[in-house]
């Protein structure tokens, strides 16, 4: 979740998100953009929705549920850019990346693949998303149900 009231539009969580991917057998592209104007910034992230529009449109499956998130099995993408279409946040986009398939240091063949890339919570840091670590401002935070359910009740008593 992104706070636009505390984001200064500094693009650290970008870099921290790109640095996170920019390894061996993943695409070096950061998983959230940043939207600015005159009044004010922040970071379209994925929502990871219940209903999760993105998967529902997936006709191979690329995009699904796992636990809290919305995963991405890249080898099953098309690159139909469906999921892009259904996304109401804009936070799911295609990228090709150079496939290349070697008979030990032979290079046998290389190709270009469609592949979906969507935020996917920093599923194998321990830590947690590179993104919430390195923001400055604290602007961007993981939240749970409850959490979000605690916030707009909150909302809601400022309010009235």
């Amino acid at each position: 979740m992104a706070d636009p009231d505390v984001c200064i539009g500094c693009r650290t969580c970008m870099a921290a998100c790109l640095s996170k991917h920019d390894v061996l057998d993943d695409i070096a592209v950061a998983r959230l953009n940043l939207v600015s104007t005159m009044k004010i910034s922040a970071p379209i992230v994925c929502q990871h929705c219940a209903d999760a529009p993105c998967a529902q449109v997936c006709p191979t499956r690329a995009l699904y549920r796992d636990g809290g998130r919305i995963a991405v099995n890249e080898a099953a993408c098309i690159g139909c850019r469906g999921c892009v279409a259904a996304c109401p946040y804009g936070a799911v986009n295609v990228v090709t990346r150079t496939v290349t398939t070697k008979l030990g240091d032979l290079v046998i063949e290389q190709h270009e693949k469609p592949t979906v890339i969507k935020c996917d919570l920093c599923a194998d840091r321990p830590e947690g998303p590179a993104c919430i670590a390195a923001c400055p401002t604290k602007g961007l935070v993981l939240v749970d149900k409850v959490e979000l359910a605690r916030r707009q009740i909150k909302a809601e008593k400022q309010a009235s």
